[in-house]
């Protein structure tokens, strides 16, 4: 094993390590994240427990404390007279809990705190009566004489709309909002690793803040919605007249041995007031439910659907217009969605075989050009004789009729859907609590065995289907290697090598990831070696690749016909060897002026 390869390796090795470090967050906060976090209010622990009466009272010697419940056919909210506070909100639909198989709570008990200020005004009492209460609406009306004179709440499947009525607030209030998101899933690192604030600026596009940690951003321009967003749900407030001036903020819990807190989410903004038949209301909208395209396009809001992050730029694109297309198709026919995973694998490695076979070709071509290469090798060993070499290779690959890129080329184009693949799977909702042999749920890690210990940067379980995915990868890597060549250059690394160590890696890179992705990748390296296998054994004839590169070199000179990639290397050839001799006469020019200086 050269230096090259030593290097190769210990790069690879560090990205690992990087992306463990800064990628896979810590829940790390600094002492000024604490202080800065409000502190949401404390609501008595009935009011968490959504009650099946319209109210439940809560009496004390001065005054009486009420909850209030809406329900929908998806969702339970209960709301507080102490400040119109919304208390609690419950997903119903299936949506469990992973630990408790409890419905769905998007925050902890006492964990959410909304307010709503009007400038300039001092304290006041935030203390509300029911005036109105049925299943679909509540109105809650101030005892006293503050500026906030009423709130209205209806609801409609997963959307609360929320009218605050105003007396004298000139024009302009302000909106604060701090929740601290539940811990619902079954790993709580990945949990983090995926949560966050996600918030639309209009004509600016959606944008979020850092994932995981602890991270801030100044409102300037108006902003459509706001997502305290967790990996599968969010909690969502939106507003037609937009929010204007003011700062978000998502940070993990300041203890680390807090394993019931999510992340912690805050917002602090003002939003302008409008006049409807002689009131001055603020108008919101939250959406609290699942991270489904369908629910959330319930809003109308812009962009809300990429609250489910399903990567950037092409590979979203992909996702969004083609793979999760296929999926919801095959959902309706399939039940298992370990067979669905299987079917995508079978449905997305045909279209990709073309490729595989284009593959398959050049690299049967380049291992039959070996001895030539290995002639070429030896006639110019030395590091100075390097153009010279070159020259040779590239007139071998002209004279027959071989484009090394071309094992490349396909390799690039179907990069852009495999990593699509890669943020669909963990992604997916629908994966989520659905079990397929030992995994219990394909949007977390499995585990065929829990560790008394935690290896760094591993875990403390053994992922199965990390062990399978890993292991199908070392086995294509060896039977494709097979087929390469070694390094034709003297000091290039050898590639095979690397290609072996790789399944090692990757066993640490996904023990953590979610099972469904190493599951589609194993079907995937299965897939393939079985295309590689038929494509070798019935389809491709190397003799003949061979009579046909020998039959391309026969050619005469002035019968071949030049490809564009000939033509370039051609162009690059005599560029290179331009320069070569325009520095060799460079040198030999300095050389003699060295010589003449002497005899002087």
């Amino acid at each position: 094993m050269d230096r090259n390869t030593i290097t190769g390796f210990v790069l690879i090795f560090a990205m690992v390590i990087v992306y463990q470090l800064y990628f896979v967050p810590a829940p790390e906060v600094t002492e000024t994240a604490t202080t800065e976090t409000t502190a949401a209010p404390e609501v008595p622990e009935q009011a968490v427990d959504i009650p099946t009466a319209p109210f439940t009272d809560m009496v004390d010697s001065t005054y009486t404390s009420r909850t209030v419940m809406l329900e929908s056919k998806d969702l339970k909210v209960a709301f507080s007279t102490d400040g119109g506070n919304i208390v609690s909100a419950q997903l119903k639909d299936g949506y469990l809990d992973y630990w408790s198989q409890a419905p769905i709570q998007l925050w902890t008990e006492n964990g959410s705190d909304v307010n709503w200020i009007a400038r300039g005004e001092g304290s006041y009492d935030q203390r509300f009566d029911v005036t109105k209460a049925t299943d679909e609406e509540v109105v809650l009306t101030n005892r006293g004489d503050g500026p906030l004179r009423s709130l209205t709440y209806t609801i409609d499947g997963y959307l609360i709309d929320c009218d605050a009525e105003f007396k004298n607030a000139n024009g302009e209030v302000g909106f604060q909002w701090q929740a601290d998101g539940r811990h619902n899933e079954k790993g709580l690192e990945w949990e983090r690793q995926r949560s966050s604030i996600y918030y639309r600026e209009l004509g600016r596009g959606r944008d979020y803040l850092y994932e995981g940690r602890d991270d801030e951003a100044d409102i300037e321009d108006p902003v459509e919605w706001v997502a305290f967003k967790q990996n599968y749900f969010s909690a969502i407030v939106g507003s037609e007249a937009g929010f204007n001036s003011g700062k978000l903020r998502s940070l993990p819990p300041t203890d680390e041995q807090d394993t019931t807190i999510n992340m912690r989410f805050g917002m602090d903004v003002t939003m302008p007031t409008e006049r409807i038949d002689g009131r001055e209301l603020a108008t919101v909208q939250f959406y609290f439910g699942p991270n489904d395209v369908t629910a959330l396009n319930t809003t109308g809001w812009g962009e809300i659907g990429r609250v489910i992050d399903f990567g950037w730029w092409i590979f979203g694109w992909i996702n969004r217009n083609i793979i999760f297309f296929v999926y919801g198709w095959l959902a309706k026919y399939i039940g298992s969605a370990g067979l669905i995973v299987l079917m995508m694998t079978l449905f997305i490695k045909s279209i990709l075989f073309p490729i595989t076979w284009k593959n398959y070709v050049s690299s049967a071509k380049m291992r039959l050009l070996k001895p030539d290469m290995e002639v070429i090798n030896e006639k110019y060993p030395d590091q100075e004789d390097a153009m010279q070499r070159q020259q040779e290779t590239m007139k071998l690959y002209r004279d027959s009729g071989v484009n090394p890129l071309a094992g490349c080329i396909p390799q690039l184009i179907q990069a852009p859907l495999l990593y699509a693949m890669f943020r669909f799977f963990p992604a997916n909702i629908e994966l989520r609590g659905k079990s397929f042999l030992w995994a219990d749920d394909l949007a977390a890690y499995d585990s065929i065995l829990d560790l008394p210990f935690e290896i760094p940067f591993y875990g403390a379980h053994i992922s199965g289907f990390t062990l399978l995915m890993a292991g199908s990868m070392f086995f294509y890597m060896n039977q494709n290697m097979a087929q390469q060549a070694a390094p034709t250059q003297p000091g290039m690394p050898d590639m095979r090598i690397m290609m072996r160590i790789m399944p090692l890696f990757m066993l640490f890179f996904f023990n953590r990831y979610a099972s469904g992705l190493s599951l589609y990748y194993f079907m995937a390296n299965i897939v393939t070696i079985g295309q590689v296998t038929a494509v070798k054994k019935f389809f491709i004839d190397e003799d003949k690749i061979r009579e046909k590169i020998k039959a391309k070199q026969a050619t005469p000179k002035e019968e071949k016909k030049k490809s564009g990639f000939a033509q370039r290397l051609e162009t690059m050839q005599k560029e290179q060897q331009k320069r070569a001799e325009e520095m060799k006469q460079q040198r030999d020019q300095a050389r003699k002026s060295r010589n003449q200086k002497r005899k002087k």
